[in-house]
């Protein structure tokens, strides 16, 4: 009887930290480089009509998706948590490198708009429907509190409800035109509370022998994803621009709020070769700790790099006069593939330099606040110690120093 080959049972690959295993955070490293370079791409002019925006395009089941399965597998101590540990232990992690930072970034590009293109700059309530709404670059530790708060709240229902609830968020489908966070709840929810509950299928989806029939299907799966994107595209272009959405009656949805839909669909399909592609870069040696390192540190690369393409492209450019940069000039001061090059080594600068004030007293605690989980128990030992020497004041309070028990003293 003839077997299918298959490679050797997972030993995903080498951890650089002892005790870790690898893929997921090299699944991390590939997601914050895909972000880095998004955003990058974005920022200068006909950076998506680069190589590496198209690269970054295909590797999209590797940024957003499979961070949040990562960070869904890696949440379920949440479902053993009481309310208390839950926000010492989790959430008070995400909202104060969340609530600090995120006014700061805003802010500097309000700044940076306001004094090269003339608007106004932005009030309090501005910021304010900014932090509450997560329509900042730093939505994703906003979306990770509440995904953690869902995780919570349903820990004691089954895991295929769990599950099931998690995908009710496309009720709100009608207001993602107006708030673009609730797509993001739409497409990642889910995913999140897959990886949560179950983890052990993903964990051992990972481990298992990477054997023809599972590459194949995946890979099956990922071209099925795209051919889901490529035949919204195709149905979309005639379409109506706003349809009726049948589960809020009354309500319209844009066609942009489909595609989010879609999306959804096409990135559950993609996410098994995703886990593959992780566990397979995390043999690669060199290649391996590298992104490891970089999935290690994922909120001062993120928090920094936004920071420092404000800093040191948006704003030397606008002083400059503006720059023409097009992807045929022949000089590289002009040059879109220069540009490119040069925002993701000033991203990375960024987050090198929020990586060092992580590291500096007192500053650092607003990207790593200070553990906060043992305080209940130090105000009880306090309260009980305070409660304990009352007596003995009371004692002493009753006697004349210079009586009996003062007399005892000196003896």
């Amino acid at each position: 009887m003839l077997m299918a080959p298959h490679l050797a049972a997972s030993a995903p690959g080498k951890a650089s930290v002892p005790g870790r295993v690898a893929w997921p955070d090299v699944a991390k490293g590939v997601s914050i480089l895909g972000v880095v370079v998004l955003h990058v791409c974005l920022a200068v002019p006909f950076g998506m009509d680069t190589f590496a925006a198209q690269v970054n395009h295909l590797l999209d089941p590797l940024r957003m998706p499979l961070f949040f399965l990562v960070s869904g597998v890696f949440s379920t101590k949440v479902l053993r948590m009481s309310l208390w540990e839950l926000f010492s232990r989790r959430l008070w992690f995400f909202l104060v490198p969340y609530i600090l930072w995120t006014p700061i970034e805003v802010g500097l590009m309000d700044w940076h708009r306001a004094s090269y293109y003339g608007s106004d700059l932005a009030d309090f309530s501005f910021y304010a429907e900014t932090l509450l709404t997560a329509q900042n670059m730093y939505w994703f530790l906003y979306v990770l509190t509440a995904f953690n708060l869902v995780l919570w709240a349903t820990r004691k229902l089954r895991p295929w409800v769990a599950v099931v609830i998690s995908f009710s968020t496309v009720l709100a489908l009608p207001l993602n035109s107006s708030c673009d966070t609730v797509g993001k709840f739409i497409m990642y929810l889910p995913i999140f509370m897959v990886g949560a509950h179950l983890s052990r299928t993903v964990r051992g989806f990972a481990g298992g022998a990477m054997t023809p029939p599972k590459i194949v299907g995946a890979a099956t799966a990922y071209v099925i994803g795209f051919a889901v994107y490529a035949m919204w595209y195709l149905v979309s272009t005639d379409g109506p621009a706003i349809m009726d959405w049948p589960l809020w009656p009354g309500a319209v949805v844009e066609a942009n709020d489909v595609w989010t839909l879609v999306r959804t669909v096409g990135q559950f399909l993609m996410l098994p070769i995703a886990v593959l592609a992780a566990v397979g870069l995390s043999k690669v040696p060199y290649l391996s700790p590298a992104l490891q390192f970089l999935g290690r540190h994922t909120l001062p690369i993120y928090l920094g790099h936004p920071i420092a393409l404000t800093i040191f492209f948006h704003v030397p450019l606008a002083r400059l006069g503006g720059v023409e940069i097009s992807l045929d000039a022949t000089q590289w001061e002009h040059s879109t593939q220069f540009w490119v090059i040069a925002c993701i080594i000033l991203s990375f600068a960024g987050g090198a330099a929020m990586w060092a004030l992580q590291r500096t007293p007192v500053v650092g605690w607003t990207l790593k606040p200070p553990a906060i989980a043992p305080l209940p128990g130090m105000v009880c030992a306090h309260l009980g110690r305070r409660r304990g020497a009352e007596p003995a004041h009371r004692e002493w309070g009753g006697q004349n120093p210079s009586g009996a028990g003062a007399s005892k003293l000196r003896r």
